[in-house]
């Protein structure tokens, strides 16, 4: 059965596994899957202790070594039909794993129990919590009357061991890693929260700062229009490039407060990139990303794109994110004039996403191209 899923639909009561998308993640659903197929030994000692016709256990045979195909695909592809119910997909599997299990049962009856812990984990690992428990009851008591059904005597004995055990095992490691998902969401809100929290103080600290000079300058100004209206005039000046500055200074923070949408953002580069007469290439589709991955993704592509625009005089500009383990990495190039200074910290507008960067965990770097620039970001 299968303990490694990833997790979608952030923010509901449970969570649903999402297929994997990566090599990686489909290596370690076969290893970990696969693993408890060596439990259908049992129903390989019933075909060989079979006294069924020829044709009959050929038939056999053949439907038990479809079984694991079929069985393992319920993993890497639980969306077989993907703009309709996952539940729609998983009858599907759980019909043709039951076929497969009759046709194997013609020649070693307990086959069709032998198979209800498969049917088991289609459900619990492939879905939200309370459906995965609820089909694993279902399929309890449906093997139990099978079983009474078909008076298998010497069966009964076995039959916790066989198919109680593992839907208690089942359902106990898919709570843990629902207990653990959320946590790990809660961990991540937790980390959004500081960094709004760490955005509003600087809002504070600007308004605070700037309203303050504001007022003295005010004052300063209505007694020396009495007696010095150059000097007046001098500091009123001084007010209006003041509030300037200031509105800017917030403006830029207020839109790092509003946490941007990856792909809102990426839609928003293609129409600014598209009217400043560029060519444009964007990922296809997007590896699964956590809260805090996304956020900082789109943060880094609005700034990137702002200074493609602006200063590469470049023709092209390529976004790519792609999953590497369990970090993703972000690239925007262009094949512009380049840039000098290769380090973030040195540049007004980079280096707040720098520090953003460094404090998820992550890795900032400007490289030089031939021609151009590469803006690479790693979480």
């Amino acid at each position: 059965m299968s303990l490694i899923w990833k997790i979608s639909n952030v923010g509901q009561a449970t969570y649903l596994p999402e297929a994997p998308t990566t090599r990686q993640e489909r290596r370690a659903i076969l290893f970990v899957s696969g693993v408890w197929l060596a439990f259908l030994a049992w129903t390989v000692i019933g075909l060989l202790d079979s006294t069924a016709s020829i044709p009959i256990q050929v038939a056999a045979w053949a439907a038990l070594a479809a079984f694991p195909l079929v069985y393992l695909r319920g993993f890497l592809h639980p969306d077989i039909l993907p703009h309709r119910s996952r539940h729609l997909s998983t009858l599907i599997y759980t019909a043709a794993l039951i076929v497969l299990g009759l046709i194997t049962a013609q020649a070693t009856p307990t086959a069709i129990i032998n198979i209800v812990p498969y049917l088991m984990a289609q459900w619990i690992f492939n879905h939200r919590l309370f459906t995965g428990i609820t089909a694993v009851v279902v399929l309890f008591f449906a093997a139990v009357g099978v079983v009474a059904v078909a008076n298998f005597d010497d069966y009964a004995n076995w039959f916790l061991a066989s198919v109680g055990s593992p839907a208690i095992i089942m359902i106990f490691i898919r709570i843990s890693i629902e207990m653990s998902a959320t946590q790990q969401e809660r961990a991540e809100q937790l980390r959004l929260a500081q960094q709004r929290e760490e955005l509003a103080s600087t809002v504070h600290d600007v308004l605070g700062h700037s309203l303050t000079t504001i007022t003295v300058k005010v004052q300063l100004a209505q007694r020396l229009l009495a007696t010095d209206v150059n000097a007046a005039k001098t500091e009123l000046a001084d007010i209006e490039t003041l509030a300037r500055r200031s509105l800017s200074e917030v403006r830029a923070t207020v839109t790092d407060l509003q946490h941007p949408d990856l792909a809102e953002q990426l839609d928003q580069a293609a129409n600014a990139l598209t009217a400043a007469e560029l060519s444009f290439h964007r990922p296809e589709a997007l590896p699964r990303l956590t809260l805090v991955q996304q956020q900082i993704f789109a943060w880094v592509i609005r700034e990137a794109v702002t200074n493609v625009i602006r200063h590469a005089k470049s023709t092209t500009c390529t976004i790519s994110i792609r999953a590497n383990g369990e970090q993703r990495r972000l690239r925007v190039d262009d094949d512009g004039a380049g840039i000098s200074d290769t380090d973030p910290k040195n540049h007004h507008g980079l280096a707040g996403l720098y520090r953003r960067v460094v404090s998820a965990g992550g890795s900032f770097e400007i490289i030089r191209l031939e021609p151009g620039t590469r803006l690479e970001v790693i979480l």
